[in-house]
C-alpha cells in the first residue's frame, strides 16, 4: 500500500518562506529513497499552491483558508483508492485543509484529531497573549474562532472536542488552559509521569469514537538537541523513537487517513541538517507499519 505525499510548502500564506522550505528540504534530502529503504513506498509529492488571483488584500487568515482549499481538493483526491496520506507543511495552519479535504473523501464519517505539539494550539483572538494564528488552529478546528478561515478552507464541519486528543505540550497560556479544561479535550502534558499509558488510554478512547484520524505533529515536540534550528523550541521535549512510538500507537488502529509533519526550519546550516535528520529519523521508524483498513461498501 504506497503512502500518498503532499506538500504544502507555506509559512501561512508565504511561500517558501522560513519554515515553509522545510516540505523541499525534506525531499531534497532523500525522503522518498529512505521510506523506500524500510519497505514504503511513496507517490510522487503533489504540491498544494496558492495562485495569486486567489489571494485578497483582507486578513491573511482567508488566504490561508484559500490555500486550505486547495490542499483540501489534493487530500481528498489522494485518498480516493484507500491510500494513506503524509502531508509535509511549513506549519500547522495547513491542517484545517488537510481536515476538510479528509471530509471530502470519507463524508459522513467522525474525523478524530491527534495534535502531537508542545503548544496546544487551543488559543482564540480572545485568549492569545500574542495573536499568533499558528496558536489557533485546534480551536479554529472546534469551532471556537476562525469562520473566516474555515469557509475559505470549504472545512463544512467542526470537530467535537471529545474527538480531540493533544500531547506532548510543555507551554500553556494560562487562558488557553482555562479555555482547554471547558472542553472535552484530552490533553496530555509532556510532565505527566504516566504520560504514555495515558496516550494509550487516549488513543484507544479516540479510536472507539471515531471512524478516521488525522495525526498533526509539530515537530517542535521534539527537544531542542534533535531540532536545534526550530522556531518555537521548548524544553525538555520528546526523543525522535518516543515521539515515532506516538505516532505507531495511533495509526495501529488501521483508520489513520493522514499523517501531517509541520514546522520544519531546515535553515540555520548545521542546525538545520540536525533537523532535517532527525525529522526523517521519525518518519523511519513511524511509518513502516502504517496501512488502512478497508473502506465498508456504502448500502445500497
Amino acid at each position: 500500500m504506497p503512502v500518498h505525499i503532499v506538500t504544502v510548502p507555506y509559512r501561512y500564506d508565504e511561500y517558501q518562506d522560513g519554515m515553509g522550505r522545510g516540505p523541499k528540504a525534506l525531499l531534497r534530502s532523500g525522503l522518498r529513497n529512505r521510506l523506500d529503504a524500510v519497505g514504503v513506498s511513496t507517490s510522487d509529492p503533489v504540491e498544494s499552491i496558492l495562485k495569486d488571483e486567489e489571494r485578497v488584500s483582507g486578513p491573511i487568515a482567508a488566504n490561508i483558508g484559500a490555500l486550505g482549499r486547495n490542499t483540501a481538493r489534493i487530500v481528498a483526491e489522494s485518498l480516493e483508492d484507500g491510500d494513506p496520506v503524509l502531508v509535509i507543511a511549513g506549519d500547522d495552519t495547513a491542517t484545517i485543509g488537510v481536515i476538510s479535504g479528509v471530509e471530502v473523501a470519507r463524508p459522513g464519517s467522525k474525523i478524530g484529531l491527534v495534535w502531537i505539539d508542545a503548544h496546544a494550539d487551543f488559543n482564540t483572538p480572545e485568549t492569545s497573549f500574542s495573536g499568533i494564528l499558528a496558536g489557533m488552529p485546534v480551536a479554529i478546528l472546534a469551532g471556537l474562532a476562525g469562520p473566516i478561515w474555515r469557509e475559505n478552507a470549504n472545512l463544512a464541519h467542526t470537530l467535537p472536542t471529545d474527538h480531540i486528543v493533544v500531547a506532548g505540550v510543555r507551554m500553556l497560556d494560562d487562558k488557553e488552559r482555562t479555555l482547554l479544561k471547558s472542553t472535552d479535550v484530552r490533553l496530555i502534558e509532556a510532565k505527566s509521569s504516566q504520560r504514555s499509558q495515558l496516550f494509550e488510554a487516549a488513543i484507544e478512547r479516540l479510536a472507539s469514537r471515531t471512524d478516521v484520524i488525522v495525526v498533526n505533529v509539530d515537530l517542535d515536540v521534539l527537544d531542542p538537541q534533535y531540532v536545534p534550528s526550530a522556531s518555537t523550541p521548548e524544553a525538555n521535549g520528546l526523543s525522535p523513537r518516543q515521539l515515532a512510538w506516538m505516532i505507531r500507537e495511533v495509526t495501529k488502529h488501521g483508520t489513520t487517513v493522514v499523517v501531517c509533519i509541520t514546522s520544519l526550519n531546515p535553515g540555520g546550516g548545521s542546525r538545520g541538517e540536525k533537523s532535517i535528520n532527525s525529522t526523517l529519523a521519525v518518519l523511519e521508524q513511524s511509518l513502516t507499519d502504517w496501512s488502512l483498513k478497508p473502506k465498508e461498501p456504502a448500502d445500497e
